[in-house]
């Protein structure tokens, strides 16, 4: 019961700080990729880069949609409530042609 408990205590705290701060950073610093945006995200928006990896993302998308061809400056995150991949919180994003 008590494992449980620190369990949901750590839980909460992973979700509070990736709703608020857009994700906890990770070691892998930032990356700089251009792609586009993708239906099929569970819980966030999904994003391909244009080497074919997906990323689940955390932030600010400025309006921007599925379909949308953009590139991002984005940190990885060690958790997120995202349930999927690897995620990226976004430090900024343009729309690409």
């Amino acid at each position: 019961m008590r494992s449980l408990q620190r369990f949901a205590a750590f839980a909460l705290a992973v979700y509070a700080c990736t709703a608020c701060a857009g994700g906890v950073a990770g070691t892998d610093g930032r990356q700089e990729l251009t792609g586009a945006l993708i239906e099929g995200g569970v819980e966030c928006p999904l994003f391909q880069a244009d080497d074919g990896k997906r990323y689940t993302l955390l932030g600010n998308l400025k309006g921007l949609k599925s379909g949308d061809r953009v590139r991002l400056t984005g940190e990885v995150v060690e958790a997120s409530f995202c349930m999927q991949g690897q995620t990226l919180s976004v430090k900024s994003i343009e729309r690409v042609k």
